[in-house]
């Protein structure tokens, strides 16, 4: 019986604080004084004097606080056939006709292609897409 008996697993953990005999008493491998020689305390960032990552990684892009969003009209081109010819379009028209609210006035537009679109129209004060410009300048209209 006793011959069936198997080995424990031996611990190499070293139990500290327990006397100057056991090489981990007294300050049990804290060293002394300090801010990691306490209880309780992890300095979070810390990473053993090596350059901690969040100052290796380098700072990347800029945002601007005075970068407006356009406002990308996915009201193409063929939306403005319903519109009668030589009419020119502007934020104002775009306001009473009900493609835009007042508070859209400050944001940029930009004007989208359309294949279907086919009216003379002259566009002011937007952006336009190369194919929409194309398009518009084709027909007879302009992009101011």
């Amino acid at each position: 019986m006793l011959d069936k008996l198997t080995k424990q697993r031996e611990t190499n953990k070293k139990r500290k604080g327990r006397g100057g005999g056991s090489g981990l008493g007294k300050t049990s491998g804290r060293g002394h004084k300090g801010q990691k020689s306490r209880s309780g305390v992890a300095v979070t960032t810390f990473e053993g004097g090596q350059m901690p990552i969040y100052r290796k990684t380098p700072k990347r892009g800029f945002n601007s606080l005075k970068k407006q969003n356009p406002t990308s009209f996915t009201i193409p081109l063929n939306n403005f056939n319903s519109i009668e010819e030589d009419s020119v379009i502007n934020h104002d028209f775009l306001v009473t006709k009900g493609f835009l609210k007042k508070k859209d006035l400050k944001k940029s537009i930009k004007i989208i292609d359309s294949v279907s679109f086919k009216k003379k129209l002259q566009f002011k004060d937007f952006k336009f897409t190369d194919g929409a410009k194309k398009r518009i300048e084709s027909l007879g209209g302009s992009t101011q």
